[in-house]
Formats: C-alpha cells, sequence, structure tokens
C-alpha cells in the first residue's frame, strides 16, 4: 500500500513534470497513477522504479499535457453550448426592447448635455472597461486549479470584446467627432449605449454561468 508521503510524491510530479493546473484532472489521474504504482510494487518493484514505470504508461509529461488540453477543451465546449441556452432566455423580446429603448434615449438626450458631462461619460467608460477586466483576472488568479478558472477566463475575452466596441464609439471624442455635428454625435452616443448594455448583459450571462459545474471525465 502506498503511504501518505508516497501519494505527496506522486502528486508533486503532476505539478513538477506535467504542469497539470486542474484539481479534478489532477485528482483523476492521481488514482489511475497510484493504481499503477501499488500493481508494480506487488510484484517486487521498489516505489521508484514502480512510479516510474507506471508514469511512463501514463503517457509522461506531453501524453498528460494532452489529456490537460483534451479537459480544457471539453469544458469549454460545455461552457459555449450551455452559456448560448443563457443567453436565448435572456435576450428575449422584453430585453431586446429595453435594450434598443435605452439607445433611443441616450440618441435623445445627448444635445442637451454639457461638454462635461460627456467628458465624465467617457472616463466612467473607461473605468468600467478598466475594472471589468481587472476583476476577470482577479476571479481567474482566485480560482485557479478550477473548472471555474476557465469561465473567467472566457468572460474576460469575450466580454472585453463588447466593452472594447462601446469604447471606440465613445472615444470618437479624439476625432473631434463627438464634439462635432449633432447627428454623428448622437448615433456613436446611441450605438455605444447600445454595445454598453449588450455587454452588461452579457456579463450578468457569465455571473449566472459561474454558480454552474462543469466536469469532465479525462481519458486514459
Amino acid at each position: 500500500m502506498l503511504t501518505p508521503h508516497h501519494l505527496t510524491h506522486l502528486r508533486q510530479d503532476f505539478r513538477t513534470l506535467a504542469h497539470i493546473e486542474y484539481e479534478e484532472v489532477e485528482n483523476e489521474l492521481l488514482d489511475h497513477y497510484a493504481t499503477l504504482t501499488e500493481q508494480r510494487m506487488e510484484v517486487g518493484q521498489d516505489f521508484e522504479h514502480a512510479s516510474a514505470n507506471a508514469w511512463a504508461e501514463l503517457g509522461a509529461g506531453p501524453g498528460l499535457n494532452a489529456i490537460q488540453r483534451d479537459y480544457e477543451k471539453n469544458i469549454r465546449k460545455q461552457i459555449s453550448s450551455r452559456h448560448l441556452e443563457i443567453l436565448k432566455r435572456y435576450f428575449r423580446w422584453p430585453t431586446v426592447l429595453t435594450t434598443l429603448l435605452v439607445g433611443v434615449l441616450v440618441y435623445i438626450v445627448i444635445p442637451v448635455l454639457a461638454d462635461d458631462v460627456l467628458v465624465l461619460i467617457l472616463l466612467l467608460s473607461a473605468f468600467i472597461q478598466m475594472a471589468v477586466v481587472q476583476y476577470c483576472c482577479y476571479k481567474s488568479k482566485e480560482l485557479a486549479g478550477t473548472s471555474k478558472k476557465i469561465i473567467w477566463d472566457s468572460l474576460s475575452y469575450r466580454a472585453g470584446i463588447l466593452l472594447n466596441s462601446a469604447g471606440f464609439f465613445l472615444n470618437m471624442r479624439s476625432t473631434g467627432v463627438i464634439f462635432g455635428a449633432q447627428g454623428p454625435l448622437q448615433i456613436n452616443a446611441g450605438i455605444a449605449a447600445i454595445l454598453c448594455s449588450i455587454a452588461i448583459i452579457y456579463s450578468m450571462s457569465f455571473i449566472q454561468l459561474y454558480r454552474e459545474n462543469f466536469s469532465y471525465k479525462v481519458a486514459h
């Protein structure tokens, strides 16, 4: 039988030699690694030789890395499928109508706003973008080693695209358009408001997605 010290040694192999990042993958592989090692020790091999042979049978570093990549791929596939289901519930006609009305409201209100207010909106938009990105990075590090890290990595990438698109339209000020003709300003602000609303809804869908658990039995 393997001692706790032996199991710690086997677990360390996954982290240092194969760079296994996810606890679920590590725990499942550890069961097989320990079983193979015990089988070889039962026929007379010492722990070092038994674990080395078991490691080779598992596929060593490259083979185990491939298992981890397969795990990530399948978790992302599950996340995308479930996320699509959640988004379909969010983007029904009440939500779509509300989002469009927000854009129209901004389009109507923009002409009566002072330049200082518009600058404040620009700064607030930039702050929100940075806050979202920083929060995603924080959650990714906090949840390292779990499948939920993959969720927040996806949020950082996908929601960032929408937020940057919204920022593009709001930052038209730098080209002179935002304080130029009323028409282009209203259009840019209206589109930016719609994109920001979509980005917020998109982020909310990831929060709901985060509450769910995803798992995948790795192949051997």
